[in-house]
């Protein structure tokens, strides 16, 4: 079988497929069950949710979802998230997690891009952070959200290392000192704004407020609150409200932002997109119909009627204000990993290469492709 040649790093680490393939297996079980583990202590109930969706599946880019075929005609996705679902079960429980295969119809997958992963995802209400709906605060829910997150990947880590030290050090030579750090210290944090003008500062002069940050310029934000010295996790906060998701919360305190934070992960990029959502129905509402991913989804067929069911939940108050976010597993792999390719820390990528079944040169009489 051959070797996979590994950049842990920026250091070349040649290994055998089948070698490196039995160490990942193990290594993410690992990370998944240290997940659980820590949802458990929470208290909070595994729920499983459809990975056959409609549009609702979806995160930002509608331009990813697979489309799935069936005999009613029926428009259904792979999903992306199961974001609005875990919020549909709010209904009933006060928090939530699942772990779902997110799916992503890109061209081809890079070093920074999968077409399916593991997704973890919790959602949870203010009841869980001693609030109700009469004294709801809102930046004290966005702070117990980020200490979710943070406390959600340090538990990943730390399982990891407690049961892989060992083969993390002597065949992947990853310095451990620097993931048992990450497992018990804050991660760092900074704002978008903020983000912005530390990048002006830094070499990225054209970078202005409302850019969508690319994955070099979150790299030179993580080098630079870290200053060589540390690899901590960066959450930036408090996006743009335009280029984010149409239930983000938008802030009282700068109605330009929302209340979301994504985690940067030294090596591997964005690992988690996180909000406080939209409990207030006109707001939401008047948010999803001005928003590109509406407005996408109607040129293609689409009505607002798709989104019903979740608006009514809403507006019927039949959840009570929470927030929530997804964490990219292999995105945590290439962490723990310090790999600089995703897809060196992914089982599917890894089980595909050797299938060929994203081969295109395979598919010509495939009587299954339209």
């Amino acid at each position: 079988m051959k070797k996979i040649n590994l950049s842990i790093k920026n250091t070349v680490v040649p290994i055998d497929f089948n070698t490196h393939f039995k160490n990942l297996a193990h290594i993410a079980d690992s990370l998944n069950h240290g997940a659980s583990k820590h949802y458990k202590k929470m208290g909070l109930t595994y729920v499983d949710v459809p990975e056959i969706v409609g549009i609702t599946g979806a995160c930002e880019n509608v331009d990813t979802l697979f489309v799935i075929q069936n005999r009613n005609g029926i428009p259904l996705f792979f999903a992306q998230t199961g974001q609005l679902s875990l919020e549909q079960i709010l209904q009933t429980l006060p928090g939530a997690y699942t772990v779902i295969h997110s799916g992503r119809d890109e061209e081809y997958e890079d070093a920074r891009h999968l077409r399916q992963f593991r997704l973890t995802e919790e959602e949870f209400d203010c009841t869980l952070v001693n609030m109700n709906r009469d004294n709801y605060d809102e930046e004290k829910m966005f702070q117990a959200l980020l200490n979710h997150i943070q406390c959600a990947v340090q538990a990943m880590i730390y399982e990891v290392i407690q049961d892989h030290q060992s083969l993390l050090e002597n065949t992947y030579h990853r310095d451990i000192e620097v993931l048992h750090y990450t497992s018990s210290h804050d991660f760092q944090q900074i704002s978008y704004g903020d983000a912005v003008e530390l990048l002006n500062d830094n070499g990225f002069p054209k970078v202005q407020f409302g850019d969508d940050l690319k994955s070099e310029h979150e790299a030179c934000v993580i080098e630079v609150l870290n200053k060589g010295e540390t690899e901590l996790p960066v959450f930036i906060t408090k996006y743009p409200k335009d280029i984010k998701f149409f239930n983000m919360k938008v802030s009282e305190k700068d109605p330009r932002v929302v209340l979301s934070a994504d985690l940067i992960l030294p090596y591997a990029g964005e690992a988690t997109g996180s909000a406080v959502r939209e409990h207030d129905f006109k707001k939401l509402d008047e948010r999803l119909t001005n928003s590109t991913m509406f407005k996408l989804h109607t040129q293609r067929g689409g009505t607002y009627d798709d989104f019903k069911w979740y608006l009514d939940i809403i507006k019927s108050k039949k959840t009570n204000p929470h927030a929530g976010y997804g964490i990219g597993n292999e995105r945590v792999l290439q962490y723990i990993f310090g790999e600089k390719d995703i897809r060196n820390v992914s089982l599917f990528s890894l089980l595909n290469n050797q299938t060929g079944d994203w081969d295109k040169s395979k598919q010509g009489n495939n009587k299954f492709v339209k």
